[in-house]
């Protein structure tokens, strides 16, 4: 009986150790896919955010954000390895406010937040967060640069 024991308890260990593997890693590698970038306006005074977005593929543009609204990307990433969005943002007169800031990235790190798909970000007075999918609150991630 002794022998039966030791050998269930070793086989129980081996398993959890497996199964605790395989549910760190899977998931936390970025995967093929639509991702999505929204930008919001939160600013105050009805204060107009001019957004400017560049990535590998080029530049997006100028656009005009209004208090409330937001801007969003959307894009597929056939291997999530080095696709960036960067974007400036800017507001007052002569757009002397803002500054330039990564809205997406293909770093681990950064994409837990995005639950590896959707980063949702909403622009404020006194910087710009990140909406955690996990914790299910945002979190200042950039202070403004001027």
């Amino acid at each position: 009986m002794k022998p039966f024991f030791s050998h269930f308890i070793f086989l129980l260990a081996i398993s959890t150790l497996v199964m605790s593997q395989d549910s760190c890693t899977v998931g936390l590698v970025p995967q093929s896919g639509n991702y999505h970038v929204e930008i919001r306006n939160h600013l105050s005074h009805d204060t107009i955010l001019k957004v400017r977005c560049k990535s590998g593929g080029g530049d997006l543009g100028d656009h005009w954000v209004v208090n409330g609204q937001r801007f969003t990307v959307s894009f597929h990433n056939d291997k999530c390895v080095s696709a960036e969005y960067w974007c400036k943002l800017s507001w007052g007169s002569k757009s002397s406010h803002g500054g330039n800031y990564r809205f997406f990235s293909c770093e681990e790190s950064f994409l837990k937040f995005c639950n590896f798909q959707d980063c949702s970000w909403k622009v404020r007075d006194d910087g710009i967060y990140l909406h955690d999918m996990h914790g299910l609150k945002d979190v200042k991630y950039y202070d403004w640069e001027s």
